[in-house]
């Protein structure tokens, strides 16, 4: 099956935006989230520091799983592997982005 690349960047690109929103921001999330950003080293120009601060910014945060997702769908976006995981991501995305706006 090919898909035309606007659908293809489409869904990617919801998928970024959710992976962004569960690992910076969601409740289900949250509990491995703080633990990992109390175990941090949290002193300034530190490695830890630099981690928490992009896991708390969601323009840090998508730049990173852009940057490892980009070359991941450049080479395999069509596989299934890769993209029934990102339709998953991108449908929660879209269904989480218009119950905000109500019905």
């Amino acid at each position: 099956m090919t898909l035309p690349a606007a659908v293809l960047l489409t869904v990617y690109a919801l998928a970024v935006m959710r992976l962004d929103g569960l690992i910076r921001a969601d409740s289900i999330t949250e509990g491995a989230r703080d633990a990992l950003l109390a175990w941090l080293d949290d002193r300034p120009k530190t490695l830890g520091a630099f981690i928490a601060d992009v896991i708390q910014c969601p323009w840090c945060l998508s730049i990173w799983i852009g940057a490892v997702a980009a070359p991941l769908v450049w080479f395999f976006g069509e596989h299934p592997v890769m993209l029934i995981p990102a339709l998953l991501l991108a449908f929660s995305q879209v269904t989480g982005m218009t119950h905000n706006l109500g019905r």
